[in-house]
């Protein structure tokens, strides 16, 4: 797959989870530092996963709190995955006052198993992505933002998960 960061052109690469698939599952690292597995936040919940490149830029912020105000009321999770830090994921949550669910991907296991690494400007990141995972850890909905530069859809998102929350 290939996408666009300000019109030039990154492989991604790996391949790409799509809608039916198994959610893949990989190590992160959670705000504690954590050895986790992705399985375990996912079980029997829904689940916006939010992937991002790094949180310390303008549209993965935006992508952030978009992602943070339209579910605080919800009765499913939000979770946003990037290459950044514990200790960037934990100090973006205090400067923001926020408590997002954030899990590092710094070994680069998700990154191979959802397919999602780019190289952007030599460094290694995740491209942006969206996944809504059901209860039984299936993906219903998935957006791969062919311009890393953009914002995903947020309510396209928001609606599937409502959907599968019912």
């Amino acid at each position: 797959m290939q996408v666009t960061f300000k019109g030039e052109p990154l492989e991604v690469k790996g391949t790409q989870p799509v809608t039916g698939d198994l959610a893949p599952n990989a190590a992160l690292q959670d705000s504690e530092g954590n050895a986790v597995q992705l399985k375990d936040y996912l079980n029997g919940q829904v689940t916006i996963l939010s992937v991002i490149p790094n949180v310390l830029t303008r549209t993965c912020e935006l992508q952030t709190k978009a992602f943070a105000d339209e579910t605080a009321e919800k009765d499913y999770q939000f979770i946003t995955v990037g290459r950044n830090t514990v200790e960037e994921f934990n100090q973006w949550n205090q400067d923001n006052d926020l408590n997002v669910v954030t899990l590092s991907d710094v070994n680069g296991e998700f990154g191979d198993a959802y397919g999602l690494n780019i190289n952007l400007g030599g460094d290694e990141l995740l491209t942006r992505a969206v996944f809504v995972i059901d209860e039984a850890g299936v993906i219903r909905y998935e957006e791969f933002v062919l311009e890393v530069a953009d914002e995903p859809d947020y309510q396209s998102a928001i609606e599937v998960a409502d959907f599968v929350k019912k």
